[in-house]
């Protein structure tokens, strides 16, 4: 008999590793603009989940949703603003709108349906671990020196070098932006586990 759950992470999975794996090609077909779009949170994050629905590792899952969560909200809220009243509140999403890139454009459309599928994933395969933020942890402090020593100001992957959003944070921005990460790791962190850890 087919284990319907199984089957439904096992589609959740592929789906995750069609668009993480799309990224990656539209990254090397614009490769005049260099492979720093490779080390987003975004990219990584969908290789990293379509793993975690394959092994079936909540842990896994939740830690990218630890990264993901709140950015992801905060960019919806921006898309379906513009989307619907051409105001832009943070310009997270403007360059939806911008001509050019339509295949990125694509790909950028998982920020709509990352976080449900991901908490779907994890409602099905269930959360056996608390300290999956050890994992969210590592990876923001490995990807914040890998995006600060490999891309540049203008790239400004990961946002390391300036808010992403239309608003300054001063010449103390990389304490801001571990400061930013830390307490939305901890926040998610918490949540998630209220919620997914199996008693």
């Amino acid at each position: 008999m087919i284990d319907s759950k199984k089957c439904y992470v096992q589609i959740i999975g592929i789906v995750f590793l069609i668009f993480g794996i799309g990224a990656i090609v539209n990254t090397l077909t614009h490769i005049n603009d260099g492979l720093a779009p490779i080390i987003w949170f975004s990219y990584i994050g969908l290789i990293l989940l379509a793993v975690g629905c394959f092994r079936r590792d909540g842990s896994l899952i939740a830690s990218q949703l630890c990264i993901l969560i709140i950015p992801y909200l905060i960019w919806n809220i921006d898309f379906f603003t513009y989307l619907f009243s051409s105001y832009s509140i943070w310009g997270t999403a403007d360059y939806i709108f911008d001509s050019g890139d339509l295949f990125g454009k694509i790909i950028s459309l998982q920020h709509i349906f990352n976080i449900p599928l991901s908490l779907f994933a994890l409602y099905l395969i269930g959360l056996k671990r608390k300290d999956f933020w050890k994992i969210s942890f590592f990876e923001i402090v490995i990807l914040f020196f890998v995006s600060r020593f490999t891309t540049n100001y203008e790239q400004n992957v990961n946002c390391v070098y300036h808010n992403c959003a239309s608003f300054d944070l001063g010449i103390l921005y990389p304490l801001w932006w571990f400061l930013g990460y830390g307490v939305m790791i901890a926040l998610t962190s918490f949540v998630l586990v209220k919620i997914f850890t199996k008693r």
